[in-house]
């Protein structure tokens, strides 16, 4: 493996993964004046700001009372990439092993492009992988794909005017219930199976605020059970759990939010010890995962009390940095101070 790598293309750190964690790492790496390759499955770096949700605005994230997703990506990317770190694109990792030259040992990538690559230590950023989202439960349910059936919103404006459906409990449900507010018809509804939501109360607080006002429906504990139209979705059938009524909603857009179903790819197989099914164990306090200079932040890292939120995210690609530089220049994981 080492033959066919020139010993100043090994850099101190390689990072997989471009999203808020691996730009953030990127940035604490460069900081330290360690050299840092990123290598990100995308064409674009941002992650899920920029693939999933770049109009979704914000509000838990630190430093900011609101933020569109793109928008705090542009500014993550400015701040991670300051140092010019090498950026390889479009390129997913398959494989990782021991190499050594010149007497160091390094670890060795391996990429879908073909490509090999050597660094003293590896940062693992890259969410929960490969996903696909939850779908309802719905016979001939990918028939109204591209018909008025969502599982993202991309583009606000692409629902301008319309009456729309939004299906789940989640932050994710409340916050496009939310956002959508200013530009679909009213009322949105929501529809959650259990009366009990798993979001934000203060994001709940606001969508109560917008039915009393009559801009939202929210309609619990109910399930949708069927779609209707001929070209696109004309209405749904929305059935009340608890009374077994059924009631037909007039809709234009039905926009699922029921999560992703994901998983690890080709990490799986490395050889890391796992946290349950979609997440590599790590120590919380340095982010070192079961291998030696190999660690990980973000979605992708799990321990005992995780809370999954892009503040974390940040706070775990700090310590992951500097604890890999510490590793592999055999010294405490003090980082010079970024201000003062």
């Amino acid at each position: 493996m080492t033959g066919s790598v020139h010993p100043d293309d090994v850099v101190d750190i390689t990072i997989l993964g471009a999203g808020p964690a691996g730009l953030a790492a990127a940035y604490y790496a460069g900081h330290r004046h360690a050299s840092v390759r990123i290598i990100e499955s995308l064409d674009e770096v941002g992650g899920q700001l920029t693939a999933i949700y770049p109009e979704k605005r914000m509000g838990d994230v630190a430093g900011f009372p609101s933020v569109i997703a793109h928008e705090l990506a542009v500014s993550l990317a400015e701040q991670g990439l300051q140092f010019e770190p090498e950026l390889r694109l479009a390129e997913e990792a398959c494989k990782v092993e021991r190499a050594e030259l010149d007497g160091e040992e390094l670890i060795h990538l391996g990429t879908s492009a073909g490509h090999s690559y050597l660094s003293r230590a590896l940062i693992i950023t890259t969410g929960h992988g490969a996903f696909a989202p939850r779908k309802l439960a719905i016979d001939d349910i990918d028939e109204w794909e591209g018909k008025g059936l969502y599982y993202l919103v991309r583009e606000k404006a692409s629902f301008a005017g319309k009456r729309c459906v939004i299906v789940g409990g989640g932050d994710s449900a409340l916050d496009w219930l939310l956002d959508l507010t200013d530009i679909a018809e009213p009322p949105i509804v929501l529809v959650h199976r259990r009366d009990r939501f798993r979001a934000l109360e203060s994001s709940l607080a606001k969508a109560r605020t917008l039915e009393k006002e009559g801009k939202a429906r929210i309609m619990t504990p109910c399930e949708l059970r069927e779609i209707r139209g001929s070209d696109r979705i004309e209405s749904v059938t929305i059935e009340n759990s608890a009374s077994g009524e059924h009631e037909q909603v007039a809709c234009d857009a039905v926009i699922t939010m029921l999560g992703f179903s994901s998983h690890l790819g080709a990490i799986a197989h490395w050889d890391l010890e796992h946290f349950g099914r979609r997440q590599l164990l790590v120590d919380p306090a340095t982010m070192r995962t079961s291998h030696p200079r190999v660690y990980a932040a973000g979605d992708v890292a799990g321990y005992e009390g995780k809370i999954a939120l892009i503040t974390v995210a940040l706070a775990e690609a700090a310590m992951a940095a500097n604890n890999a530089v510490a590793e592999i220049r055999h010294e405490k994981a003090q980082p010079e101070y970024s201000s003062g």
